[in-house]
């Protein structure tokens, strides 16, 4: 079972267009209530994607709310998302995840388990084949946030680079969507960072998904890279760099380092810094050291903890970076993408311009444009894709709520652009 993605985006193309023609909003009957209602129902009990594409698509012949009916309707689905199996009380649980059974610790912070929203913090180990789990990481680094969530995952297989598979990717999202569901969770404070064979995967598993968390830390690790351009330079694997651009980063290694060489995190460094002269933006440090090998800091890690849990996340950014390298990741904070390449998105109060990137959907919510006004999107020559007033849809809703249980990355209405 995979986590509805691809299988919805194409289902519900023709609902995304909603923004360009629908029937006027007007208050749902009661009877469309209840049949909304029931298909939100289904959507969180549906079993495969095909259950909830089919869920959402019910939503689509009634997606003529009214404001007051959308809002109970979303917060009916929020319940509905924190339904199901739930992580038993102890320091050592499994991923419920049926195809992700794997093990973590975790230490569950007080207010978390009354109901109040808490920081989470995901640490993931070093190792390989064969060696590294849970208490290795835990006990190199502790709990190093007072008054947050924490979890150390082991990695269901213990193979090289484990962290970097698909596989050990969709765990650690499974298991976030687990302890959203077991407890309250800050979704603007959530933290991922590992040392080693875990730096690697903090540089993997942040960026790809830079939308679900507030900053990142890497230590020790390195990003994959692909032989040398015309210059001899390194080229990084894609997916990475440019997802960066709304994810705060620390990263260092050691040039004495035996295990993991610095030249693909240096690399990282001058391209991040030729980014952020492109697109502004780049919250990141580069620490290079030279006498640590393979350990940490000789001051310790409290500079990287001050910078990491200083930061939260900011669900809807003006502008959006997003080069996409995993076939079920195409949402990225308020954009969706069509296929590869890049693309570069950035609006200004209802003005919309996508400055790169062809085939894109771009979700809206009433934060970020004024619903009363047209909303207009221009290419990055000053073309006009789309201009039009845009209408609240129960379909975008559902949809967003359930692939993500955020409240405060959920929208009301889409604009799909051709």
């Amino acid at each position: 079972m995979k986590r509805f993605s691809l299988v919805a985006a194409s289902l519900l193309l023709p609902a995304l267009a909603f923004a360009q023609a629908a029937k006027p909003s007007e208050a749902l009957t009661a009877a469309e209530m209840k049949e909304a209602e029931a298909a939100i129902k289904a959507y969180f009990e549906g079993k495969t994607d095909a259950d909830r594409a089919a869920a959402v698509e019910r939503m689509r012949a009634i997606d003529h709310p009214s404001k007051t009916d959308v809002g109970k309707l979303a917060l009916k689905a929020f319940q509905w998302a924190k339904a199901g199996a739930r992580l038993a009380d102890k320091p050592k649980v499994t991923c419920t995840h049926p195809d992700y059974p794997g093990e973590f610790e975790i230490q569950v912070a007080s207010g978390a388990k009354k109901g109040q929203p808490t920081g989470l913090c995901i640490i993931l180990h070093g190792g390989g084949a064969g060696v590294g789990d849970s208490g290795q990481i835990r006990s190199l680094l502790g709990a190093p946030a007072p008054g947050m969530t924490h979890v150390w995952p082991t990695v269901i297989q213990k193979t090289d680079s484990a962290w970097n598979t698909e596989r050990e990717e969709q765990y650690v999202l499974a298991i976030l969507d687990d302890v959203k569901r077991t407890y309250a969770v800050d979704t603007n404070r959530v933290y991922i960072a590992g040392h080693s064979m875990g730096g690697y995967g903090t540089w993997s598993i942040g960026p790809r998904h830079a939308d679900l968390f507030a900053a990142g830390a890497a230590m020790a690790g390195g990003i994959f890279v692909g032989g040398k351009d015309g210059d001899g330079k390194l080229i990084v694997a894609s997916g990475i760099l440019p997802n960066l651009r709304n994810l705060p980063f620390w990263f260092f290694n050691s040039t004495d380092d035996k295990q993991v060489r610095p030249d693909s995190a240096i690399r990282a460094a001058e391209l991040l810094e030729g980014m952020k002269k492109d697109y502004g933006a780049f919250d990141f440090v580069f620490k290079k050291y030279t006498d640590i090998g393979h350990g940490l800091p000789k001051e310790g890690c409290s500079e990287i903890w001050k910078f990491v849990f200083s930061k939260k996340r900011d669900p809807l950014p003006k502008r959006v970076l997003f080069e996409p390298s995993r076939s079920y990741k195409t949402d990225f904070y308020w954009i969706r993408a069509s296929g590869g390449g890049k693309y570069d998105v950035e609006r200004e109060g209802n003005r919309i311009t996508v400055h790169e990137g062809s085939g894109v959907t771009i979700f809206l919510n009433e934060k970020m444009v004024k619903y009363d006004q047209p909303v207009v999107v221009v290419d990055g020559s000053g073309k006009e894709l789309f201009n039009g007033t845009v209408r609240l849809s129960l379909a975008v809703m559902l949809e967003t709520i359930g692939a993500r249980k955020d409240p405060e990355m959920w929208f009301t209405a889409a604009i799909a652009l051709k």
